[in-house]
């Protein structure tokens, strides 16, 4: 049997700003001597694959989300189209961010999920300009408007592969899956933000199964009582996620190679009115889109008569 290219490859899950979790499994992988060769990534999962491919270190990558607003930063609103909010301020950030811009140009080889919505199938992106591709892979179907790429719409890879470990398994040796999201209780929220974000994340965990499945070790990270678009826990949800993985890691006979980083974080302001209440924020989104809509309505059918 023909050797694997890759000895290692590492899959990120989705989980929007849960995703600060994947930076402290980094850094506590950093610590134990494991490197991915290859990196693939669905969601917020793909954004932490790309800038790690270019070369952030984990507390680069922390205090890059610290001081960011999911709300003027990340997404703006949108008249309601294909999706409520439009990530085209996420696109410039991206752009910005990254040393590179093209997928191939990575150091790293890197995979990105999307789901292509016009065809019904999943889409692994290995080639292309990053930006786009990232944020297609984002883009929560009902909340985020779809990208279009080449003329076809995509949305959150997540609706198919949300735990992209088939994407390189048969490329690699050994692959670790790293996994942000676990299915807790909530209580039912009657608007059409927290009913599509929860139906969502239901289709999310159960596609999980057969990815992990096909891990050599998968990760379970802390994120319990974390939502994906509060901002307000980016650096509790990183060393949530280093204890997860060293608890993991010395189950599984692995050593530490270097000492405990003693990791701190500079503080940077945030505007706490817009992250103290999300799901109010998103609420507020949806009326002035409807107020939109219908005034546009009113419009047309003035110029109709």
């Amino acid at each position: 049997m023909a050797a694997k290219k890759y000895p290692l490859g590492i899959a990120f899950s989705g989980g929007g700003a849960k995703a600060a979790a994947h930076c402290g499994a980094l850094q506590a992988l950093k610590e134990y001597g494991i490197q991915p060769d290859i990196v693939s990534g669905t969601s917020a999962g793909a954004l932490v694959a790309v800038l790690y491919a270019s070369g952030f270190t984990p507390k680069q990558m922390v205090e890059t989300f610290l001081g960011l607003n999911f709300f003027k930063d990340i997404v703006t609103p949108s008249v309601p189209k294909g999706g409520l909010f439009d990530s085209r301020p996420l696109t410039e950030l991206i752009k910005k961010m990254l040393p590179y811009c093209r997928l191939e140009e990575l150091p790293i080889p890197t995979f990105i999920i999307a789901s292509d919505i016009e065809h019904g199938v999943p889409k692994v992106f290995t080639k292309g300009e990053i930006a786009p591709r990232v944020v297609a892979s984002c883009s929560i179907p009902v909340i985020f408007q779809p990208t279009c790429i080449n003329g076809i719409h995509y949305v959150d890879g997540g609706a198919f592969q949300n735990l992209p470990v088939s994407a390189i398994r048969q490329k690699c040796e050994k692959v670790f899956a790293l996994n942000l999201n676990h299915l807790e209780e909530d209580k039912y929220k009657d608007n059409i933000i927290s009913v599509a974000y929860r139906s969502f994340m239901m289709m999310m965990v159960t596609n999980v199964a057969a990815d992990t499945a096909q891990a050599d070790l998968c990760i379970e990270l802390d994120t319990f009582g974390c939502t994906a678009y509060d901002m307000s826990k980016i650096e509790e949800l990183f060393f949530r996620g280093y204890e997860s993985t060293v608890k993991v890691l010395e189950e599984n006979g692995y050593q530490r190679v270097i000492q405990k980083y003693a990791i701190s974080f500079s503080k940077k302001k945030l505007k706490r009115d817009d992250i103290k209440s999300p799901e109010m924020t998103f609420h507020n989104t949806i009326l002035k889109g409807m107020t939109a809509i219908k005034s546009i309505s009113k419009g047309s059918t003035k110029k109709e008569e």
